[in-house]
């Protein structure tokens, strides 16, 4: 059994790393180890590896990364993340278009442990809505594919919940389309 130590130490190594790669940045993070009866993680790192420049189109990542049930018996991380949310940026067209937002389940052939229902899609979600501030994005949309049938009512959920309007395409194959319109401050 992992204890709170050790998670904190995973916490502080995978943190370490992260802000020395230049490639990344970190966009939120928290440091309280999960207690029993908690339903969300609450110790987690969202990091993002897109980087201002003047190309049109930009394709990037944003990661959630949690210690939490991800220690293999040497006492490392077994995945660098759990949860990505994989975007495209035009800034020409103020617009961002969601490819991926993906949390290892159990059915993934990579995952060891069922992910699902601890906030971390969330985490993604808000990350990105706090990051399109910055390049004055003016909408966002994307679009839910079969590949998340078993998923679809979840994740209309979680864009609903941020105020995107999702239109069902087919429900029974779990096909959709997302779309949010931004205010700027």
């Amino acid at each position: 059994m992992t204890t709170q130590a050790e998670y904190t130490e995973l916490y502080q190594k995978r943190l370490a790393m992260i802000e020395d790669n230049p490639q990344y940045t970190v966009l939120a993070s928290m440091n309280q180890p999960m207690t029993d009866g908690d339903e969300r993680v609450t110790q987690y790192i969202v990091y993002t590896d897109i980087k201002r420049d003047d190309q049109k189109r930009k394709t990037a990542s944003i990661f959630v990364y949690t210690p939490y049930k991800n220690v293999d018996k040497y006492g490392h991380s077994k995945a660098d993340y759990q949860s990505q949310l994989l975007f495209e940026l035009n800034i020409w067209d103020h617009a961002v278009h969601i490819t991926v937002l993906e949390t290892l389940g159990s059915e993934s052939r990579l995952a060891f442990f069922d992910y699902q229902n601890l906030g971390l899609a969330q985490l993604a979600v808000t990350a990105l809505l706090n990051l399109i501030k910055k390049y004055d994005v003016q909408e966002v949309d994307g679009n839910i594919s079969s590949f998340d049938r078993d998923k679809f009512e979840k994740i209309t959920h979680i864009f609903d919940k941020f105020g995107f309007t999702v239109t069902t395409m087919d429900a029974e194959h779990g096909i959709g389309k997302i779309f949010k319109a931004v205010q700027s401050d």
